[in-house]
């Protein structure tokens, strides 16, 4: 090689470290990623395949239905056993009115015959 063609290699070379040393100040150093997760850190995080596991937002939507129409149907059989309970209070009080109408006629009858025996002794 020629000292011309040595000289033109050792320009382009100076050339080279001068374009290197004015980006060099812009990359990160070890000190700058230290704030960043490394590969170890993120070993602790779920990958995709972890994630497949869990429900998705669709299928909780079509869990949510589900139970919301079972919740209705119970709640249907639940309004037909306290109709069939209010109904059946509602015939015991009439049994329970007919009972006291029944004990005050008996103690009115019985009220009625007392007097006359306390007037057949006077």
């Amino acid at each position: 090689m020629s000292i011309v063609e040595l000289e033109q290699v050792v320009r382009n070379v100076n050339d080279r470290v001068a374009r290197i040393e004015q980006i060099l100040p812009t990359l990160a150093t070890k000190e700058d990623l230290k704030a960043f997760a490394t590969k170890v850190d993120l070993k602790a995080f779920a990958t995709k395949e972890d994630l497949k596991a869990f429900a998705t937002r669709d299928e909780l939507r079509e869990e949510g239905d589900r139970t919301r129409r079972h919740f209705d149907a119970v709640a249907e059989r639940l309004e037909g056993h306290i109709q069939l309970i209010a109904e059946g209070q509602v015939a015991l009080q009439e049994q329970f009115d007919g009972f006291k109408k029944e004990m005050r006629s008996d103690i009115a009858g019985l009220d009625r015959r007392l007097m006359r025996l306390e007037a057949f002794r006077a």
